[in-house]
């Protein structure tokens, strides 16, 4: 309930006071695991679960280990992407419906499990499913920015290698802008683009003096997570992740639900009532 209390704060981020752009940044103290953890612990992702909650498997064979099979685990970033898959699986497959459904779990969780995994040289690896339109839009941003050699090429079309984040730079300097969010300055990075628009529009209002020089740039959530691993520098410790507005209606809209389900539970209990012609407690050496 902790982590839906966080991913509901979260909302609030783009209310935030824009503050401008910053400087590359100075060396510093590498993460520590309980400070990556908590970054990651505001994302919600959606895995395709049992009825016991474990993770829907798939054995696909693996290029990089000579055709090896490998355990993959989907993990998708947007809950309707999610549902779309389950609805697909049911129908393919009949005998799957009423045993898989959607989960929500933080992104700190997979994070965790990935660590786990690789330490203990265990096979299963978790496969980050983007958004189509996610893609799309960091095809466009690479393309603009002249970096087309950071995309791969599929059946005659561009195609972005991983799960896009998406950030804007200002100023003479291409500096990170900067949001303050609970007294602390961060360098939010977006997993939608539109959400990150919007926080642009803000900023050129704020300070149309810088209005010319933001950019969008987009940077892979793969590398940023390995970035947070080994990265030595002060910008690592101010950068947070802004999960997109429609996972953050999907965890509000379940906080709801759950509330609900939690008064109706408490009215349905009996309620204890005073006992009526009980009889006296006898008296002490009766």
């Amino acid at each position: 309930m902790k982590s839906l209390i966080r991913w509901g704060a979260m909302a609030g981020l783009v209310g935030g006071t824009l503050l401008g752009a910053i400087a590359p940044p100075n060396p510093a103290l590498a993460l520590s695991e309980e400070e990556i953890l908590q970054k990651l612990s505001s994302v919600p992702v959606f895995a395709i679960t049992d009825a016991e909650g474990s993770p829907l498997i798939a054995s696909i064979a693996n290029p990089e280990r000579d055709g090896e099979m490998t355990e993959v685990a989907g993990v998708f970033m947007n809950p309707q992407d999610a549902n779309r898959f389950v609805e697909r699986l049911t129908q393919e497959q009949p005998e799957m419906a009423g045993e898989v459904q959607v989960t929500v779990i933080s992104l700190a969780e997979i994070y965790q499990l990935e660590q786990s995994n690789r330490d203990q040289n265990t096979p299963l690896e978790f496969s980050y499913v983007p958004t189509r339109q996610d893609i799309e839009s960091a095809v466009s941003v690479l393309l603009d920015r002249g970096r087309e050699d950071e995309l791969l090429q599929q059946n005659g079309e561009y195609v972005y290698p991983g799960v896009p984040l998406f950030m804007a730079t200002a100023g003479p300097d291409q500096g990170y802008m900067t949001v303050e969010f609970n007294g602390e300055v961060v360098i939010p990075l977006f997993f939608d683009r539109g959400d990150l628009d919007n926080v642009i529009a803000r900023f050129e209002e704020q300070q149309p003096d810088f209005a010319s020089t933001v950019e969008t740039d987009v940077v892979q959530l793969e590398g940023v997570l390995e970035t947070l691993r080994n990265e030595e520098n002060e910008m690592v410790g101010q950068l947070m992740f802004v999960p997109d507005s429609d996972s953050l209606e999907f965890v509000g809209n379940m906080m709801q639900e759950m509330q609900q389900q939690q008064q109706q539970q408490q009215q349905q209990q009996p309620q204890l009532q005073p006992g009526e012609g009980a009889p006296p407690l006898p008296e002490s050496g009766q």
